[in-house]
């Protein structure tokens, strides 16, 4: 006799049902969640891509010496 108990020579064995079918009203739940996900993503990536732009212009504004026009109005500190 054999002591070895591996599932293919075992006697006894769970009976195996098919899977059930989702529902259609699950399926369709999952699409329209899907296609809500892909337009808050899509928005996402737009106010990134804004933001982005107003960042760089931020810096550039930053980056620019100020003219003498600038300086011209400006206060001076007496100390």
């Amino acid at each position: 006799q054999s002591t070895d108990m591996s599932p293919a020579s075992s006697t006894t064995s769970l009976p195996v049902s098919p899977l059930p079918e989702e529902p259609l009203f699950f399926k369709d739940g999952i699409k329209d969640e899907c296609s809500v996900l892909k337009l808050q993503l899509k928005e996402r990536d737009e106010l990134i891509a804004q933001l982005r732009e107003q960042l760089e212009k931020a810096q550039c504004f930053q980056k620019a010496p100020a003219s003498p026009a600038d300086k011209s109005t400006q206060t001076e500190l007496i100390g």
